[in-house]
């Protein structure tokens, strides 16, 4: 039998046949958690993984890929300005 709520009320439940008696006093001192589970052996339930270790790491590995792509486009711009101004000077 396992405690369950059924209109307000607690009640036990037979998990196979579904049967219920309301629970009394002395039947809420027996049932106690006995194993609780650490929030590191519980999984995220994303699409990228399942700790949040490996998550991390991902968020890292995006940023510096974020960083290296903006270093790039900053380098294209800064050599496309200095060859116009190299242009501009010989005409």
């Amino acid at each position: 039998m396992v405690p369950a709520k059924k209109d307000g009320k607690e009640v036990l439940r037979c998990t196979k046949c579904k049967y219920e008696v309301e629970m009394k006093k002395d039947s809420k001192k027996e049932y106690v958690v006995t194993e609780t589970k650490s929030k590191s052996e519980k999984v995220l339930t994303t699409s990228l993984v399942s700790d949040k270790s490996g998550r991390r790491r991902e968020e890292e590995e995006l940023e510096q890929e974020r960083e290296e792509y903006y270093k790039e486009i900053g380098l294209d711009l800064l050599r496309d300005e200095l060859e116009g101004n190299e242009e501009n000077e010989e005409d």
